[in-house]
């Protein structure tokens, strides 16, 4: 430790000024009384004593000075030190020679190493000791004996032992503010690393909540949706079920009272109205059971589909209905491959191509194609020649439940809302582009079977 760094740096800095004005005063008084009374005995003036008190008064202001401009403090004070030092033993020497009272000079080095010992320290003061001891040992034996400063020599060390005391005291004080200093830091720090735990938990709790909140959210929406569509669905099976079923009962109940008063034509034609009636029920079940399947699925087994395959069964499905409008259908001579579900794409073929045949007008052409659709997805499509849609039509389109308002429109609003189901259920996507007058194209897209990263099963997501 140096003695610009040991403890109690700011309390020896205000001794030190203390000391140096103490200095500087008492060299001025010296001089003064000095003056004052070798006027008044009418005698000379003492040059000898004159001179090193003004040095010693100069040296005490340059070293306040040092300290007013910041400088170290040892750095002031040996100047000090130094200038006294040769100034007193100088003053020594002189009252020795001359037979006065050297006695105040010899305290005047003992106050000397009690003022450096509690400004600097105890190793200052030691050195200063030694410096005087060696000054009053040789000043002994050169003029008064050497027995005779022994004395002043041994005070001159003993004068060192309280700056010790004070050191050591300044030490332990610097110690135990500087242990209180490292607790209170340790309780700042363990208090902050609290504080800083008590945050992340809240911001994690909140984070959660908002998680929480988001998620009920998402399950209000996804309710209001259900909602929406079970008030849908039983519009659906009030409007389109009871009509059939309205059908069969009525004829069922006038079969029932009258089948004998009947010739067998008449008979077998009410027979064919009540079976109608029941395939239009029991497709309606069908189409709501694979539309609940569809929602409730999470995996499924997909491979590679062999479209004109897929694309007969749709239309041996459709028979009937192909055989009572006699629409112009168009297929191409060859597919592209794609990665889906056979029955699922078949219902989707079935839902487009009885749409476009209902929606055809009175003679409707039915045109089926594929083209490419960027490079990892194939797009499939139909082609109708009916009235087209305007676009506040096709915004509905797709949506559970619903039906446009057409005259010849005898759907019951399931067919576009599965298909677009089951194509986002494979990883495609469903669509409709439609002018007034123009006809309409309804598409689809699948997953191509001829990109390397094609999913091996792209219906893993989660139910609907």
């Amino acid at each position: 430790m140096t003695i610009d760094s040991m403890p109690g740096e700011q309390v020896r800095r205000v001794a030190a000024r203390w000391a140096l004005w103490s200095y500087a005063s008492l060299a001025v008084l010296g001089i003064i009384l000095h003056i004052a009374r070798n006027v008044t005995q009418q005698k000379g003036l003492n040059w000898v004593y004159i001179i090193p008190m003004a040095v010693i008064c100069v040296a005490a202001l340059g070293s306040l000075l040092l300290l007013r401009l910041k400088r170290p403090l040892s750095e002031a004070m040996v100047i000090l030190v130094c200038v006294a030092f040769v100034c007193f033993t100088v003053l020594l020497v002189h009252e020795i020679l001359t037979g006065k009272n050297y006695e105040i000079f010899v305290a005047v080095f003992y106050v000397g190493v009690f003022t450096i010992g509690l400004i600097l320290g105890f190793k200052p003061a030691i050195c200063y000791a030694t410096a005087s001891a060696i000054v009053f040992l040789a000043v002994g034996v050169l003029y008064l004996g050497f027995s005779s400063m022994i004395m002043s020599v041994v005070l001159a060390y003993a004068a060192a032992i309280p700056a010790k005391v004070v050191e050591q005291l300044i030490e332990q004080s610097t110690r135990d503010v500087t242990n209180i200093n490292q607790r209170l830091e340790d309780l700042v720090a363990a208090r902050t690393s609290e504080l800083a735990e008590s945050n992340r938990q809240l911001q994690a709790e909140i984070l959660e909540r908002t998680q929480a909140d988001e998620i009920l959210q998402w399950r209000t929406v996804e309710l209001e949706s259900r909602n929406e569509e079970l008030n849908a669905y039983a519009h659906t099976v009030a409007h389109d079920i009871k009509a059939p079923l309205a059908t069969i009962i009525g004829f069922s109940e006038l079969l029932e009272k009258h089948h004998q008063q009947y010739p067998e034509d008449k008979l077998s034609h009410y027979l064919g109205v009540l079976a109608r009636n029941g395939r239009k029920i029991t497709n309606i079940v069908d189409e709501l059971l694979l539309l609940a399947s569809v929602r409730e699925v999470d995996t499924l087994e997909v491979e590679s589909l062999d479209m004109s395959v897929v694309v007969d069964e749709a239309l041996q499905r459709l028979s009937d209905i192909i055989a009572n409008a006699q629409p112009e259908i168009v297929i191409p001579d060859a597919w592209p491959a794609a990665i889906g579900y056979g029955p699922w794409i078949e219902e989707v073929w079935v839902n487009y191509i009885s749409n476009a045949i209902k929606y055809g007008g009175a003679s409707p052409r039915v045109e089926l194609g594929a083209t490419a659709a960027g490079n990892s997805h194939i797009q499939f499509w139909v082609r109708d020649n009916g009235k087209g849609l305007a676009p506040e039509e096709q915004a509905r389109l797709f949506t559970p439940f619903t039906r446009l308002n057409q005259a010849s429109a005898r759907g019951h609003g399931l067919g576009l809302s599965i298909a677009r189901r089951i194509v986002e259920k494979l990883d495609g996507q469903v669509g409709v582009e439609s002018e007034v007058g123009e006809g309409s194209i309804f598409f689809f897209t699948l997953p191509s079977a001829q990109t390397e990263d094609a999913p091996d099963n792209p219906a893993t997501s989660s139910a609907d």
